[in-house]
């Protein structure tokens, strides 16, 4: 048994981005002297899923040794709390929650409840449902956007907190020099892995402005309920969904940054049988996400804008930016991230429609390496950094002019840079979140 009490991170690998992280959190917690062990969840998860098609006796088998095996290593490693991102310590009923010795959990939202269930497949959980295990007496739930959180309360998630992410200590000391001086970069991808409409892509080629496009994705989502599975069985069974969606979607156009499952809730005054019957029928997440969508071609719209000017390098994955007619260099490993933000004086940072969070982590990764960022403004990106550390630009116009004025005096820009690198090392690291959730 180890000597002193340590973190048990957990992770999942196969995602670059939570594979980072979860590094990170390992080396924030070690010099708050903690200690931590990190570990992957993914391949007993994948390997759950797979036996369970063959048997529930094998599959009933196969978790008591792996309940044996992880509950071993927390004893020998003297773990007493484990943090992972999302749910990723829940992959059996049998492990953590019970256990004397794990006296707190924590859970730092990356992704969507929603998301997370869909791709993490994890032993059966039954007798108690996934929420019953969530709000366990020593489990927190730390959320980085009003919207995430409100989500969460609303399907009946207890302690809940407000936590942003953070930047690694590390990229305070990436010193590498500014080289692309006449360029900005976007890294990342356009959000969703499905294609754009041709008409999305036309109003792009018109210069159709943000408002515009979110319109016209509206109006996407709506024409696709009666015809496309799987809403189209909603429609089927109940008329007064289209109805309910159509208030909830004309609301996001308005309020782009209420979290979609508010504005569910509000429409279902109007309508509540509709509401009532995605409830009823585990449909409400996905309901909210179709809410969501609204919000679909902020990112890309954005990145294309500024793409079409030639003053964009965009590192992503290739294939997903193809349809958009952009050429994207291949997605940054995460040992060089630092580096490329610090090559350019400015770089593009844009939400993921999917989540009701907007202050992303490459917002302090960026700040971090005394890099100017340039958003859109919102609440939660706002709450973080002010005007005189990134840009906050209230459209898409008017973010196409800052980045125009970066390119004429890229000095000044990374003067900014470097008083929101100030503002990280003070407030935004992974050691001030994990400090104040560990007390």
């Amino acid at each position: 048994m180890s000597d002193r009490p340590l973190v048990l991170v957990l992770s999942n690998d196969l995602s670059l981005a939570a594979a980072k992280t979860s590094r990170y959190l390992c080396l924030a917690l070690d010099r708050l002297g903690r200690g931590a062990v990190g570990r992957d969840t993914r391949l007993v998860r994948w390997a759950a899923a797979e036996i369970e098609k063959e048997s529930p006796m094998r599959r009933e088998a196969y978790e008591t040794a792996v309940v044996a095996k992880w509950n071993k290593f927390i004893f020998d490693y003297g773990i007493d709390t484990v943090i992972s991102l999302d749910l990723h310590w829940l992959f059996s009923s049998q492990l953590f929650i019970s256990d004397d010795q794990v006296k707190h959990i924590h859970s730092f939202w990356f992704d969507d409840l929603r998301s997370h269930l869909q791709s993490a497949p994890m032993f059966s959980l039954a007798p108690k449902t996934p929420l019953e295990l969530i709000n366990g007496p020593k489990i927190s739930h730390h959320c980085y956007g009003r919207g995430q959180a409100e989500e969460l309360r609303v399907l009946g998630v207890e302690r809940i907190f407000p936590s942003a992410l953070a930047a690694p200590a590390e990229y305070l000391d990436a010193d590498e020099p500014c080289t692309e001086i006449k360029k900005l970069a976007f890294i990342g991808n356009p959000g969703l892995a499905s294609a754009p409409t041709q008409q999305a892509l036309a109003a792009m080629d018109r210069g159709g402005d943000i408002a515009a496009l979110r319109r016209l994705a509206r109006q996407e989502i709506l024409d696709a309920l009666p015809t496309d599975e799987p809403t189209a069985s909603w429609v089927r069974q109940s008329l007064g969904v289209v109805d309910l969606l159509a208030a909830a979607t004309e609301m996001r156009l308005s309020q782009p940054y209420t979290a979609a499952i508010s504005l569910l809730t509000q429409a279902a005054a109007a309508h509540p049988e509709a509401f009532d019957f995605l409830n009823r029928n585990g449909l409400i997440l996905d309901a909210a996400m179709l809410v969501k969508f609204v919000n679909r071609y902020d990112r890309p719209a954005l990145v294309r804008r500024l793409w079409r000017r030639g003053w964009l390098d965009i590192f992503g994955t290739p294939e997903q930016w193809a349809p958009y007619g952009i050429t994207a260099q291949p997605t940054v490993p995460f040992p060089r991230l630092a580096s490329v933000y610090r090559r350019y004086p400015a770089h593009l940072n844009a939400a993921n429609c999917a989540r009701d969070a907007t202050a992303n982590e490459k917002l302090f990764e960026i700040a971090a390496c005394a890099r100017l960022s340039l958003n859109l403004d919102s609440p939660d990106v706002r709450a973080c950094y002010s005007n005189d550390e990134i840009i906050l630009a209230d459209s898409d116009e008017a973010l196409e002019a800052e980045a125009e004025k970066v390119l004429r005096d890229p000095a000044a820009a990374i003067a900014l840079g470097e008083t929101a690198r100030k503002r990280t090392a003070s407030e935004h690291l992974w050691e001030h979140r994990l400090k104040k959730a560990l007390a």
